[in-house]
């Protein structure tokens, strides 16, 4: 007699290798082998009789089955995901969980998370720093999150926080070797520390300014935004800085702002949430605290 419902060990594995379209990937974040997602997948393709995954190249491609399948153990489990955490939120002490983005949590934040504690005496906040894009259905112990970009999240509430102004820096020592510039022209013949074509805006910094810029230096090219400012106090060169993530360096002497044309970030900073969550009181409580945090913020418009 066929069973109704399948191991839900196996529609669990199965879910993460279809949500990664990889068995290694999925193991990792499993924290089981590859060997054993590999296993419980085929038993449950020989107990539905069906397959669920063909090979493209070294990625996994769900079949029409798998697909069908994956939609209803996807909403199933974040189901369970949601039951199980709202059972835990009536049994423990109240908690907020933050996702914030490394840069952001070790700059900004840091340096006000403990006026919070002020307005929610009554609930633990916590702060976990991730890079990992927004999906609190798959991130059922998150309750928010303040991301950069553009703030397009689907089924979420959004709200901007924080928009900031572009403009160059470098380190003290970098000026004593070079002299600082006097004009965009001048800034234009050092060497710029630039992100890779996505997120480089020195172009549009050069515009602004009334000169042009020069063509980028692939050596001296990174993503990351704390690096990109690492590279800047270490006296690699001029960084087109991020207001929010500088101020302290500049208020420290760490760092040295160089002319006065600044530009507006393209992104912001948003506070993002699930639809459902938008009126917990504690949630709001912490919304409106950042909000007047935000007003008070330098280099922001």
């Amino acid at each position: 007699m066929t069973r109704d419902l399948p191991s839900l060990n196996a529609l669990r594995m199965f879910e993460a290798a279809a949500r990664y379209q990889n068995f290694t990937r999925a193991a990792e974040r499993l924290f089981v082998t590859q060997g054993a997602v590999s296993r419980q997948v085929k038993h449950l393709e020989d107990e539905l009789g069906c397959k669920l995954f063909k090979r493209d190249g070294p990625r996994l491609q769900l079949t029409a089955e798998g697909s069908q399948l994956f939609l209803c153990v996807s909403e199933g489990l974040a189901t369970i995901r949601r039951g199980t955490r709202d059972l835990r939120r009536e049994l423990a002490t109240p908690t907020l969980t933050i996702s914030v983005l490394p840069s952001f949590a070790a700059t900004w934040l840091a340096r006000r998370i403990h006026r919070i504690h002020e307005r929610l005496e009554k609930v633990e906040v916590r702060i976990a720093s991730s890079y990992e894009p927004v999906n609190f259905d798959h991130q059922p112990d998150i309750d928010a999150a303040i991301r950069w970009g553009l703030g397009h999240w689907p089924n979420t509430y959004t709200e901007r926080l924080l928009t900031e102004r572009l403009f160059p820096v470098c380190s003290p020592a970098f000026i004593e070797q070079h002299q600082e510039p006097q004009s965009a022209d001048d800034l234009a013949r050092l060497p710029l520390i630039r992100p890779t074509d996505e997120f480089d805006r020195w172009e549009e910094w050069f515009h602004a300014a009334g000169a042009v810029a020069p063509a980028a230096s692939e050596k001296l090219r990174t993503t990351d935004a704390l690096l990109i400012q690492q590279a800047a106090l270490d006296g690699r060169g001029v960084a087109l800085g991020r207001g929010l993530l500088v101020d302290e360096d500049l208020k420290a002497g760490r760092l040295v702002r160089l002319l006065d044309t600044s530009i507006a970030s393209e992104k912001s900073f948003y506070f993002v949430c699930p639809s459902r969550m938008q009126d917990n009181e504690p949630l709001s409580t912490l919304l409106e605290w950042l909000r007047k945090e935000a007003e008070t913020s330098e280099h922001v418009h």
